[in-house]
């Protein structure tokens, strides 16, 4: 079997699940942590400056 684009189409795992805390598709199941809103990781949800700015600005 070669390792390259033909292999992809053969794996059947998946990397993210819906997050308990903020319901999006973001919590990584081998990492154990959300990539939204970073449950698992922290007890506080995960926000950024550079997010709020950015949605101020219209970008």
């Amino acid at each position: 079997m070669v390792k390259g684009t033909p292999s992809m189409g053969q794996r059947q795992k998946r990397t993210h699940m819906k997050c308990r805390r903020c319901g999006s598709t973001s919590f990584n199941i081998h990492t154990k942590q959300c990539v939204a809103c970073g449950f698992g990781k922290s007890a506080k949800i995960r926000d950024y400056k550079w997010v709020r700015k950015s949605k101020l600005n219209g970008d």
